[in-house]
């Protein structure tokens, strides 16, 4: 069996940390890309990656723009889903949506989506609570 890539990281800093260093780039660099003074940058990124501060949605997307990555990359909790993001980011507008039509077929049965409205695709399924035996 070959051996397993390590999990992604889980938490926002986490996954910007690995980010920016698979990119080579320093914490002084990213910051000063995002328009931050040279003598704060390091300290204001680094501040992020470690969690301690929590950018706001302007300054992360601009984060994953310079990174190259979705903000949802960014920001999911969920190991799985941050992969499948990544990924999916990467392919082709051909390749994502044959992804989509597959994920649609193994959903629904039906990979036309012609019959749903778009919010209807993306609402949660209905969730219902069974009632305590007696």
């Amino acid at each position: 069996m070959p051996p397993r890539s390590a999990p992604t990281p889980a938490t926002f800093g986490q996954r910007l940390r690995a980010t920016r260093k698979a990119l080579g780039l320093t914490q002084g660099q990213l910051g000063v890309r995002m328009g931050l003074p040279e003598d704060t940058a390091a300290v204001r990124v680094s501040r992020y990656e470690t969690d301690v501060h929590t950018p706001d949605p302007e300054t992360a997307q601009r984060l994953a723009d310079l990174l190259g990555v979705p903000l949802a990359y960014l920001v999911t909790a969920d190991e799985r889903m941050a992969e499948v993001i990544l990924r999916f980011s990467r392919l082709t507008t051909q390749h994502q949506d044959l992804i989509v039509k597959t994920l649609r077929v193994m959903q629904d049965g039906d990979g036309d989506g012609d019959d749903q409205k778009p919010e209807a695709t993306t609402a949660p399924a209905k969730v219902t609570r069974r009632s305590k035996p007696r």
